[in-house]
Formats: C-alpha cells, structure tokens, sequence
C-alpha cells in the first residue's frame, strides 16, 4: 500500500509541481474559526514571513509535498523551530537527550542511535539541521520522495515521526499550517472569504496535539492521555498498531471497545489487528500486553475469552482459511501460539462460558507441525505452556472421544 500511495505521490511530483501562485488565496483557506491563536512574541525576519505567506499562497491539493525541494527545506525549517519555541512557551519541559532516548524507546521501541534508514524502516527520523550535512542530504531527498543511499526507497518524510534534536521533541510531519496562521481576510470573486494571505496578520496557532503527544511520550502525563483519548485516538491507534505500544490499561481497553460489540462478538478477521499488528518496520507484533490485560479482567460478561475463542478458530484454520491479514503461515502459528497461552490460562477462570470453538485445540489436535513449532521454539518461554498444551490437548481429545462413541450409536 505504501509503495502504490509513494508512486502515486512521486508521479504527483513529476507531472505537477508547481511554483507557488502570489496571485489567489487557494480555495482550501476559506476562514474557520480557529482558537488558540495568540500574537507571536518574537518578530519574524521579513524573508520568514513572506515564507509563511508563500506557504498559505500554495495552490495545489497536495501541499507542500509537490513544492520545489528548496521550499520544502525552508519551510520545515522554519516550521520545526517555531513549533518546538512554541512548545516550550506552552509548558513543555524537553528532558536531557539520554533520557528522551530512553522515552522514545519505551513508547516507539525505536533507539534513535541507529542508523538513518534503520531509523526511516521503523516510520523514524531525526531531523538535520544546516551543519549536518550527510543527513541533510538525506532528508532533502527523502522530502522530495527520492531514493536514499543503496537506491532504496522508504517512507516518505511527511509520513515520519520527526525527533528534533536539543528541543528533544517529537512531531509527525512538521509544517507551517500547525503552528502559525494568518489573521484577517479579504472576500473573494465568488463572494466567500479568505485568508488575507498578502496583509493578515500572522499569530501563532500551535495544533494541540503536538503539545500533548509530547508531555504523554516523554512526561507519561495522565492528563495528556486523557486528552489524547478525547481528542486524538488516531495517534492512541497509531502507537499500539504500528509501534506495539500495549502497556496502558486504558489504550488497551480503547482498542477491545472500539472492536467488540456490545451485543454479537466480532468473528474472525473482523479482530482486525487487535491482537497481532504489522509494525512500521513490517515486524509481526503480538500485543501481549493487552493479552494480559484480557485475562486479568475476563469475566462471562465482558466474554474476553469467547473472544479469543472465536479468532483462534479462524486464525489457526490454514485449511478454510487460506489467507488471514497478510499473516505467512509461520506468522500465523506464532500468534496462535501466543494467544493459545493466555486462551488456555483463561480457560480456567471461564469455564462455563458459552462459547467454546476450541479451535486451539482443534490445531493441536489436527496439526501436528503447529505443536512442532511451538516445541521447537521452546514453548516462546510462556511459562507453563507445556501444560496448558496438553490440558487443551486432552480436552479436544476427549471430545473427540464423546462424539465418536455417539456417532457410532454405542
């Protein structure tokens, strides 16, 4: 998907770069309303502010993305400084390096100590100012959607979570339009208004999001997720689905809510990625700790178990189901055994539950080349997950045993 979305935008570039139009307001800046602004407390050098002019003069859908590389680099210069000034002013506090490293490796599981295309595969990247000048190159090349080193072509720049060195920030595709805006407007030929983008008045306008993100990734501010979960859940998804983060209770629960019913359970590939995920670098990620969230709450209400039940029987069916969620077969196996695990632990505290496809058993019952690879990688170190297998095992055995006697009409 990636690929296309990257060859599309690169033909965007070729056939439909344009030069920045100084005649017309686009028609995208009609005025909203826009809170927060305030009046910017430094003043702006006037080649500055005609840059955020020329920005807010861009007529072309795509943006910035299929502007000339020059542009590209200075305003996101521009708009990297400002933002991380305007986090500041609004109450963030950038922690020392070492320990904002430590943060993003928590959250993202990414070390910023790799490489630049280690850094670009996990959806990374640090963002290089005038005196780095290898890495600058890089990220010329990477903005205006060329290849990087060894001819390889990874994500896009504007599709990177950006660290900001000294300010020790993190920003997803920095730009203008989230921290600035102009004031005043000037009425059109069709009779609506626009933005004065020739003598409005430019105010800082810094997008929320930014500031929160960054006091939840590097101050694990309760207040900062609370606002997150109320105002930016794509960020929330983005975290657990392509980075694995699966350690807040209340991420967690978001991800269980948004996909289970209130009345029928979801069944099969209707889990989505709830329980395994893609990363950005393309990794399998098993979320286990929202696996260990299910089982210290599973009840026979919340069904929690009857969930794991019925993805189980679709996700360890190879025969029926040829292909689920792009997973290889070995991809499959290892998520099945994962979720078998915390399945078979929770079995005990839900017998009685009504639901039991038993398709963890069904494959370790059938599939002897699942059972196999879970030996051969030392039962994934689950602790006792030798015994949940056989007690599973035996379970479907006897079954099999119960139906078979009454089949037979003995």
């Amino acid at each position: 998907m990636r690929q296309n979305y990257l060859f599309i935008l690169s033909l965007l570039f070729t056939i439909s770069c344009k030069g920045v139009s100084q005649k017309h307001p686009r028609e995208s800046q009609k005025v909203e309303n826009v809170k927060g602004q305030v009046q910017l407390t430094h003043k702006l050098s006037p080649m500055e502010e005609q840059l955020i002019r020329d920005y807010y003069e861009i007529d072309d859908p795509e943006g910035i993305i299929v502007q000339p590389n020059d542009m590209q680099e200075k305003c996101t210069d521009l708009a990297v400084r400002l933002i991380c000034q305007e986090l500041i002013r609004s109450g963030f506090k950038p922690l020392p390096s070492q320990e904002a490293y430590k943060r993003v490796y928590q959250i993202f599981g990414v070390d910023l100590n790799q490489h630049s295309k280690e850094l670009i595969q996990d959806g990374f990247w640090k963002y290089a100012d005038k005196g780095n000048s290898k890495e600058r190159s890089i990220q010329k090349n990477i903005m205006a959607l060329k290849a990087v080193p060894d001819g390889q072509t990874f994500g896009i720049f504007w599709d990177l979570q950006t660290f900001v060195p000294q300010y020790n920030c993190v920003i997803l595709s920095p730009s203008l339009d989230q921290v600035v805006t102009i004031k005043g407007t000037v009425k059109g030929a069709d009779g609506e208004e626009y933005m004065d983008t020739e003598k409005g008045k430019i105010v800082y306008s810094l997008d929320k999001s930014i500031f929160y993100r960054n006091q939840f990734i590097f101050h694990d501010s309760k207040a900062a997720l609370t606002w997150l979960m109320n105002n930016d859940r794509d960020f929330l998804r983005e975290l657990f689905l392509k980075y694995g983060y699966d350690k807040s209770d209340i991420i967690n629960k978001m991800m269980i809510d948004e996909v289970k019913g209130e009345e029928e359970l979801p069944i099969g590939k209707e889990y989505k990625e709830l329980f395994v995920s893609k990363g950005a670098d393309g990794r399998l990620l098993i979320h286990q700790g929202l696996l260990q969230y299910m089982l210290k709450h599973a009840d026979r209400k919340n069904l929690y178990y009857c969930m794991l039940d019925e993805y189980l029987s679709s996700l360890l069916d190879l025969e029926n189901v040829p292909e689920f969620d792009d997973l290889t077969k070995e991809e499959r196996y290892k998520a099945g055994a994962y979720i078998g695990y915390y399945y078979g632990l929770m079995y005990e505290k839900c017998i009685g539950t009504p639901c039991d496809n038993e398709g963890f058993g069904y494959a370790l019952y059938y599939q002897k080349d699942f059972v196999s690879y879970i030996k051969k990688n030392n039962y994934f170190h689950l602790k006792d997950f030798d015994k949940i297998i056989q007690r599973q095992y035996d379970r479907y055995q006897e079954g099999v045993e119960i139906e078979s006697h009454r089949m037979s009409g003995e």
